[in-house]
């Protein structure tokens, strides 16, 4: 009988152990809020394209394509191609720059709140987290620029959501004073991510090739439909893209998402109307919850940050809608469909409703 020499656990770094992994409370039938998913399908001129290299399932793709995305990229952003690097959906880039370019043990700098990818990746490379709190301003979230760009100093990344996820604030805006203070400040990376640029409107894009320093996320998961297809890109300086470009194969991106990603920047009209009318849908949604008593902030994504001290994910769940609770107190809904946000309101409705009566 043959026994193995080493417990498995033993070859397990001690950081990956302690490490937190992505947690969310998921629903087959009903309405999913909970995510920001795009509430629409993939137009049909996407999905065509996509069916008619099915059948070519059994080769990989050939690198044309991945030529071809990252012209488009390179279009739609107003970079170089060689500044663009395809990853599996936005979250492909910032794991891609997380485990490539850091170390375990460096110091990475993130706001609080902010996308919880950040500090997933952080635990798993075994990452030194420094927060700097968002500071609530009437409807909005502002950054702490002092407090910042003091705690970027010695950090070896710092990554940052604009607008910021889960507020819905923007943060930096594409200004450059702001972001060559802190690519100066720091000795390390600034990683921007855009993944709701299509809703913002703005972008720092064109300040890559001036610092080599900065990064930008962008991912066609939201305005462009496509979150399952996982299709997404890094806005980086060429260096940088040919060093990432080492630790991955021209196959990682799979062929079906590679072609929905080609489709849709060749079209990339669709997005920006979908962007609009989930832009209009937010601010109904906006007024629905105010009515209701919720203290709401004003976003420009495509969900919605609000307050209430008690327990709303279970009972919406329970009546078939999904949100999410990111920090204790406040609550992200994302903006679905006109019907879906009624839908939404109404059961909160009776949430609150239940719960006043319970109350009383």
């Amino acid at each position: 009988m043959l026994i193995a020499p080493t417990d498995v656990k033993d070859i397990i770094y001690p950081w990956l152990k302690e490490a937190k992994e992505y947690d969310f409370s998921d629903i087959k039938d009903g309405i999913r809020l909970h995510l920001n998913e795009s509430p629409y399908s993939p137009p049909d001129f996407v999905l065509d394209a996509v069916k008619k290299y099915l059948v070519q399932g059994n080769r990989y793709q050939h690198p044309d394509l991945t030529k071809r995305f990252k012209e488009l990229a390179a279009e739609y952003n107003r970079v170089e191609p060689e500044e663009i690097f395809p990853t599996p959906g936005g979250d492909g880039a910032i794991r891609s720059v997380f485990l490539n370019l850091s170390m375990p043990g460096d110091r990475v700098v993130l706001n609080h709140p902010s996308y919880s990818m950040y500090s997933v990746y952080s635990s798993f490379r075994g990452l030194n987290q420094v927060r700097v709190p968002l500071k609530e301003e009437g409807d909005w979230w502002k950054e702490d620029w002092e407090k910042l760009v003091k705690e970027v100093r010695d950090a070896r990344l710092v990554a940052i959501d604009d607008p910021n996820n889960p507020t819905g604030s923007p943060m930096i805006m594409g200004d450059e004073g702001r972001l060559r203070e802190l690519v100066e400040t720091t000795k390390g990376i600034v990683l921007l991510d855009e993944a709701y640029y299509e809703f913002s409107g703005y972008t720092a894009s064109r300040l890559v090739s001036k610092y080599p320093n900065l990064m930008i996320v962008r991912t066609m998961s939201k305005a462009f439909s496509l979150a399952s297809f996982r299709v997404g890109y890094l806005i980086a300086n060429r260096d940088v893209v040919k060093a990432l470009e080492k630790g991955s194969t021209p196959f990682d991106v799979a062929l079906p998402s590679l072609v929905a990603g080609i489709t849709a920047l060749e079209n990339p009209g669709y997005a920006r109307r979908i962007a609009q009318e989930i832009s209009e849908n937010r601010e109904e949604l906006y007024r629905g919850l105010v009515s209701l008593g919720m203290k709401t902030y004003r976003s420009i994504t495509n969900f919605l940050l609000f307050r209430h001290s008690g327990e709303l994910v279970e009972p919406l769940m329970k009546r078939g809608v999904a949100i999410r609770n990111p920090v204790r107190g406040f609550y992200r809904v994302s903006v679905g469909t006109r019907e879906q946000c009624r839908i939404f309101l109404d059961k909160l409705g009776e949430v609150l409703e239940n719960s006043n009566t319970e109350q009383g």
